[in-house]
């Protein structure tokens, strides 16, 4: 799985939690949503480089 899908999906997971009715589901939400943007920035690692 690349890593921008894992982002989004993470990200979207982050969403849906937020409009959950816990009471401290903003935090589950905002890390999620953090880690999920880091994924999608990351830059993905190339494996053929030649040595």
């Amino acid at each position: 799985m690349d890593n921008k899908l894992l982002g989004v999906i993470i990200i979207g997971f982050g969403l849906l939690v937020l409009f959950s009715e816990q009471e401290y589901s903003w935090i589950v939400s905002a890390l999620a949503v953090g880690i999920g943007a880091g994924l999608v920035i990351r830059k993905s690692e190339k494996n053929n480089v030649e040595k």
